[in-house]
């Protein structure tokens, strides 16, 4: 296990599993969607997070081309696309907030953190949809994100 600190967050990580469970999938969930939605996030993944998530990606052994699911919330008035996603990690949550907030009903909030004007991120112990087999001991980074339509504009709102 491997000691990952990330601005107000620290980690304790099993990177070579993460590395590894990461290998063993083709490809994330955007690419095998066929939605124009997704197909954009794809087409603007490499834009999307900013340099020092990418750094932290890769102290965790997350590939970031390989998410577990994309939504699509809206289009702001600005025409950026509001889209959220996840991805997860082996590992515990030693110290940071985290970003799942229970609520009445079972239900709960995702509350996340700025990392500049279009990008934000947050971690949970939960395992939604993961690629990972053994679902115990996972995190959960969830993400957002506003994104310029670059795929055909025609597509834009179908």
């Amino acid at each position: 296990m491997e000691i990952v600190q990330f601005k107000n967050w620290k980690f304790e990580v099993d990177r070579s599993l993460t590395i590894e469970t990461y290998a063993g999938i083709v490809s994330g969930g955007a690419v095998s969607c066929s939605c124009n939605d997704c197909k954009n996030y794809v087409e603007s993944r490499e834009y999307i997070f900013p340099e020092e998530v990418k750094i932290l990606f890769l102290n965790l052994g997350i590939d970031y081309k390989k998410e577990v699911e994309i939504l699509s919330y809206q289009i702001l008035p600005n025409g950026l696309h509001h889209i959220a996603g996840w991805f997860h990690f082996k590992g515990k949550m030693i110290d940071g907030k985290n970003c799942k907030r229970d609520i009445e009903n079972e239900s709960f909030q995702i509350e996340l953190t700025a990392i500049g004007d279009n990008f934000s991120i947050g971690f949970c112990e939960q395992n939604s949809l993961t690629f990972f087999e053994n679902k115990d001991d996972l995190i959960q980074v969830e993400f957002e994100a506003y994104i310029p339509w670059l795929i055909d504009k025609s597509l834009e709102s179908l």
